[in-house]
């Protein structure tokens, strides 16, 4: 034998307890685990340390930056050896029409990355072309489907429109995706009504998929949004996985009891879902989430337009202060994480009220040329959220740990601006500070699943 581990507590991928053992080696395979006797060329004492599979991180967001950084460097330093991308809404493929275009014209702009496919199955082949590090799996994106198969706009889809999407759902899951997610909070699907939803719940728990949800609302309408996860399920049969479940806005972290009682009493009823969580309390999106979601509509060209116009920026002032009360102070507690232009990145590490100060402008002016100058391809980072729940959520043994964030490098195009430090440090700030210190080995147990 090459290597043996000896005296490993081993985590074996299955769920289960850990166990103490030995692990045999051959050839870069796994030959033995138990009691081994027989000398290795190589030993490794592992006594009072953990041995386990390569960690899952269920919600990434890699399809376009495992082209660029096929090494995958963020994840690969951290442990993980298979990522489930496509989350949120928004996939590689099936891609086609506007979705396509825009894709293809912001990559290209970007990170001089040239796409070029449409089908899943070519998607895949491009992959296995640059020899990624990582397994792994793609869910299909519905904002993506909607805005291939009727545009950015603001209405309900009609059953010819549906009926694309379907088709483009059925193709992709027959090319080896594991399901759909909707990024239901984000343009088009946005857009969407329930009725719409539920179609493609139907049609995903038809081909075998699980269907993912970035809910409507996080914050506000939290309750309702759960709601809305667990209605699908019960009507379609879908198996359902709530991502980065939490309580936005201190005014909302009360409500985690609630959404427990809803979840746990679906579950009791025969209803599949579970959810996931990164071990942080500040999230990263786009700045544009500031806005209100109908200045989403035309993508990021409508959007820049309508902020163009003077009446309509009073008109999301007005809405964003009935939202967010000054005494809030919200917009000091949103980073601007990454802007595009050179000429802005002095405001990264800024929160938009602190960019306002250093450019002397109104906060809200700031906020809105800011997004005209850069084209809206703005991420920041949102501190809204309680550690006191973050604690919950990661105790509960139906929330998986993931990182919610693509694969970045620390060189080259995919180490600009100020990331989220999810995307290098989730998995062991898991281990460090939940596992370790404070004995969540549910959470171990639950991300070598």
């Amino acid at each position: 034998m090459n290597i043996v581990i000896r005296g490993a507590t081993i985590y074996d991928g299955t769920g289960q307890g850990s166990f103490v053992a030995d692990v045999g080696i051959e050839k870069d395979k796994i030959v033995q685990i138990g009691h081994i006797q027989e000398k290795a060329k190589k030993e490794i004492q592992a006594k009072n340390l953990i041995l386990c599979p390569g960690f899952i991180d269920i919600h990434s967001h890699s399809d376009y930056f495992l082209l660029i950084n096929p090494t995958a460097d963020s994840k690969i330093t951290q442990g993980v050896t298979t990522e489930i991308g496509g989350n949120c809404g928004y996939a590689a493929a099936p891609i086609w029409g506007e979705a396509k275009e825009r894709r293809e014209e912001e990559y290209q702009k970007y990170y001089k990355l040239k796409l070029g496919w449409s089908k899943l199955k070519d998607y895949f082949q491009r992959l296995e072309k640059e020899r990624i590090a990582l397994n792994y799996g793609q869910l299909i994106g519905h904002n993506t489907l909607r805005q291939s198969a009727m545009g950015s706009l603001n209405r309900p889809a009609t059953p010819q429109e549906i009926a694309k999407m379907i088709e483009g759902l059925k193709e992709g899951m027959k090319e080896g995706a594991v399901g759909l997610s909707t990024g239901l909070i984000y343009p088009p699907a946005c857009y969407s009504n329930r009725e719409e939803v539920l179609e493609l719940g139907k049609a995903c728990k038809d081909a075998g998929g699980i269907f993912t949800f970035h809910m409507r609302s996080e914050s506000d309408k939290v309750i309702e949004a759960v709601q809305e996860v667990l209605e699908t399920a019960k009507k379609t049969g879908v198996s359902v996985q709530i991502s980065h479940i939490k309580t936005s806005g201190e005014r909302n972290w009360h409500k985690i009891t609630e959404i427990f009682n809803l979840i746990e009493r679906a579950q009791k009823e025969g209803i599949d879902v579970e959810c996931d969580r990164y071990p942080y309390i500040a999230s990263q999106t786009g700045l544009m989430q500031i806005l209100p979601e109908w200045t989403f509509e035309g993508g990021a060209k409508g959007l820049v337009q309508t902020l163009k116009d003077p009446q309509k920026r009073e008109k999301i002032k007005k809405e964003v202060l009935e939202l967010h009360p000054p005494k809030e102070d919200y917009l000091n507690k949103v980073l601007i994480m990454e802007v595009m232009s050179q000429k802005n990145k002095i405001f990264e590490g800024l929160t938009v009220q602190k960019g306002a100060q250093k450019a002397k402008k109104d906060v809200f002016e700031f906020l809105f040329d800011l997004l005209i100058e850069e084209e809206a391809a703005i991420s920041a980072i949102y501190f809204t959220m309680s550690e006191d729940n973050l604690k919950n959520f990661l105790n509960k043994d139906y929330i998986f740990v993931a990182s919610d964030a693509g694969c970045r490098s620390v060189k080259g195009p995919l180490a600009k601006g100020r990331p989220h430090p999810r995307i290098f440090g989730t998995f062991p700030r898991v281990i460090r500070k939940y596992v370790k210190r404070r004995n969540f080995w549910i959470s171990l147990k639950r991300f070598t699943k």
